[in-house]
């Protein structure tokens, strides 16, 4: 396979969970209307989140292909992901390497570019929590989830162009009106959870997928 082609397989698989995505919101609002977790909800559930992890394997593997050198004939290539506890220096020199082995020589600014999707990066901890999920949907049954009722707070900022504004968490007043810069209210919310990891599922799903196609778009272009 070229090295094109595993990045438009990314891309297919990230298109194909968009194209889902509303179909999964609807299921669980489904579920929860009936207080059941539906086979069909932890199927299509499933094969969402394989398919996110599977375009950034697909990745890896074009990276490699383009940039990577490997003493093994048939290296097995996975996209790298530092769990907690490893810090840059063993991400680099040690997890990069085994996932994509040569491209830290080769071209260091992608291993640079790779950081940056880690937790200790600029995005958050989504990909370990992805990595984990999908480890345990691959290697256990079909895990329930749980459902729960939340008190979900939201904060909204109004910040002038090219300004910046501190926010003290402790001191904004629920339920501010329009003149206040920065306001906060108080919503119920339900939904369900993977019982392992405590991640809220939509909540996850909604945001690991645009962190996903990002990474695709981004790493197809170097």
């Amino acid at each position: 396979m070229c090295v094109t082609s595993y990045f438009e397989d990314a891309h297919t698989l990230v298109n194909h969970c968009e194209s889902k995505i509303d179909f999964l919101r609807k299921l669980h609002a489904r579920c929860l209307a009936d207080h059941a977790i539906k086979p069909e909800f932890q199927v299509e559930l499933k094969n969402f989140v394989e398919n996110l992890r599977s375009a950034l394997d697909y990745c890896a593997r074009g990276l490699f292909e383009k940039y990577g050198r490997s003493k093994t004939a048939t290296p097995k290539i996975y996209f790298p992901y530092a769990k907690r506890g490893d810090n840059r220096g063993r991400f680099r020199d040690e997890i990069v390497e085994r996932c994509i082995p040569g491209i830290l020589s080769s071209r260091p600014d992608i291993v640079d570019h790779l950081e940056t999707y880690q937790f200790f990066g600029a995005s958050g901890n989504w990909l370990p929590l992805l990595m984990d999920i999908t480890n345990e949907h691959k290697h256990e049954q079909l895990t329930p989830q749980l459902a729960k009722n939340y008190k979900v707070v939201e904060i909204t900022a109004t910040v002038p162009a090219g300004r910046t504004l501190e926010i003290d968490l402790k001191r904004i007043p629920l339920g501010g009106g329009p003149d206040q810069p920065v306001r906060a209210n108080t919503f119920a919310w339900s939904g369900f959870e993977f019982t392992t990891t405590g991640v809220v599922v939509m909540w996850f799903l909604e945001t690991t997928l645009p962190n996903v196609a990002d990474v695709v778009r981004e790493l197809s272009k170097l």
